[in-house]
């Protein structure tokens, strides 16, 4: 069995679903992937409540999934520009070695207007939200592997992966992956060149 929950998506105070969720998954011994997407609260709370909080995240195996599309636009409302990013404590969670990853919920409905289903726009969006300095290599699990075990997935790697499965990017290094064109896949690739790579 898996779990998936949207949960703390907003800044008031008081917001604590995350640590319920974490509180009874530890009380239960729950065994199966449990994914909290949203967690906007985290970012209202001192360092402290954050590191108790991802403490608990890390030990129940709960993955947070940040959602940074949806949250930069719903989040921090007011009258005016607003002043909170609207993502969670992506860089806290990581460091207490909660497993993250980065996706999207929301493509040009009534909660986003704009945004796309891909994997590598919603990374790049998020070398910007949550200040993901390079190098970007180190990021790439969080829509790579990180999103592999929120589902309870073991890892895909390249050895061993079959031809369909890969994809074929024109870009120079990992950051330039980011800014690339869509990718192809790696037969198709091999179609159009008539089965031989140049």
């Amino acid at each position: 069995m898996t779990l998936d929950f949207h949960v703390d998506e907003g800044l008031s105070p008081g917001l604590d679903g995350i640590e319920v969720i974490a509180d009874i998954a530890l009380s239960v011994g729950f065994g199966g992937p449990i994914l909290c997407g949203h967690a906007c609260s985290l970012a209202n709370l001192p360092d402290g409540d954050v590191r108790r909080i991802a403490d608990k995240l890390a030990e129940a195996g709960i993955t947070i999934a940040v959602l940074p599309q949806t949250n930069l636009y719903l989040q921090g409302r007011t009258s005016g520009t607003p002043d909170r990013r609207g993502i969670t404590r992506l860089h806290e969670l990581r460091a207490a070695g909660v497993n993250v990853t980065v996706g999207v919920d929301n493509v040009c409905d009534a909660f986003c207007p704009v945004g796309r289903h891909d994997p590598l726009y919603t990374l790049n969006l998020s070398v910007l939200a949550a200040h993901l300095d390079p190098p970007i290599g180190g990021h790439l699990p969080l829509i790579t592997t990180n999103a592999q075990a929120a589902l309870g997935l073991a890892p895909v790697t390249v050895d061993g992966t079959h031809i369909d499965d890969l994809l074929i990017f024109d870009a120079d290094s990992t950051a330039g992956l980011l800014n690339a064109p869509v990718p192809q896949s790696f037969s198709d690739v091999l179609r159009n060149d008539g089965g031989q790579l140049q």
